[in-house]
């Protein structure tokens, strides 16, 4: 496929407004969130009241289908499903509004944190090839999570889904994330889009909950995968913040909008267990997937560029040392290849 193919993206595709996926920012806050409440008795018990009332647990139980063993997040590498999920639609099968995949590597300290682009042209099981977004809609985290093991080729460990009203009150709370503005168009649309209450200049300057969620939020500046970059800069931002143990006022209040806008699969005692890797963390780095635009019908299409999909599955894979505990017989990558060649239209 022409470079010129793939760059025609950004300027054709214009979808609509949707709600921005940079609530799964709340994901990186929650570690620091609990890890604080560790040292006090009232904020434990408030964190882990909300974690009992956030919890949720895929059909399939606790370990992935494509695990041997059980893992042990405080010391095993294990991966992460991130959705943001339209607020305004049932939270448990709402359209997945953005997604992302982060795995971390308890050797080296490191995080990988891939975006999947929402139109993504994917093989969700039982339903044939349809938007990744989908998956949510049809059949919730359970098929989502199945949908995105089979296009990437590694198990999905643990998943959390937010929304984004509490995304504004936490960065605030945290007093603001550093982001770099890298293009004048990127500050003129966001003004434009909040009618002049969002004026930003290009370079680095701390935004607070609102215009970071705006930042995130944009998609006519550019593209659909700009907008996934952005969303991995606020996330990373986010967490070089949460490491910096900045003081948070007002805990209790930020816990209690946390466990009204906020599910995941594993327990209190596990997420307090992560904040010290959390904090450790060596290195993060953002993986981006890229392709073009496929229109069939009536229907827009992201068709994934089959390199870029071989090389973000093989980087993830490595990164949680898969062929440690999968042989290449079990190798969930080989039938993936296989299966992307047959796909292409």
């Amino acid at each position: 496929m022409s470079e010129e193919i793939k760059s025609n993206r950004q300027s054709r595709y214009k979808p609509k407004k949707k709600r921005s996926f940079l609530r799964t920012t709340l994901f990186i806050l929650l570690f620091t969130i609990v890890g604080i409440a560790g040292y006090g008795g009232y904020l434990y018990y408030k964190v882990s009241s909300v974690s009992d009332q956030s919890m949720m647990q895929p059909t399939r139980g606790s370990q992935s289908d494509l695990r041997n063993n059980a893992i042990d997040m405080g010391k095993d590498h294990f991966s992460v499903l991130l959705l943001g999920v339209d607020d305004a639609e049932d939270s448990s099968n709402g359209r997945s509004d953005a997604i992302m995949v982060a795995t971390f590597n308890q050797d080296d300290k490191s995080m990988k944190l891939l975006s999947i682009p929402r139109d993504s042209y994917v093989e969700i099981p039982g339903r044939g090839m349809d938007k990744m977004t989908h998956a949510h809609a049809y059949g919730g985290i359970d098929l989502t999570i199945k949908t995105a093991e089979e296009l990437l080729g590694i198990p999905i460990d643990q998943v959390v889904r937010v929304n984004f009203e509490a995304f504004k009150t936490v960065i605030d709370e945290l007093g603001g994330i550093d982001i770099t503005i890298k293009e004048q168009l990127i500050a003129d649309q966001l003004y434009k889009e909040s009618k002049g209450k969002i004026d930003l200049e290009v370079g680095e300057q701390t935004l607070n909950g609102k215009e970071a969620l705006a930042f995130a939020r944009t998609r006519k500046a550019d593209s659909d995968l700009k907008r996934g970059q952005r969303q991995m800069e606020v996330i990373t931002a986010a967490i070089d913040k949460v490491s910096s143990l900045s003081s948070i006022p007002k805990y209790g209040d930020v816990v209690d909008r946390i466990g009204e806008n906020l599910t995941m699969s594993f327990t209190f005692r596990e997420a307090l267990g992560l904040y010290p890797f959390i904090s450790k963390l060596d290195s993060i780095e953002q993986l981006q997937l890229t392709g073009y635009d496929y229109q069939p019908g009536s229907t827009y299409y992201f068709q994934l560029d089959n390199q870029s999909l071989t090389t973000a599955k093989t980087e993830l894979q490595n990164h949680l040392n898969l062929t440690d505990e999968m042989g290449e017989q079990d190798d969930p990558l080989n039938a993936m290849d296989n299966q992307d060649s047959s796909t292409t239209p």
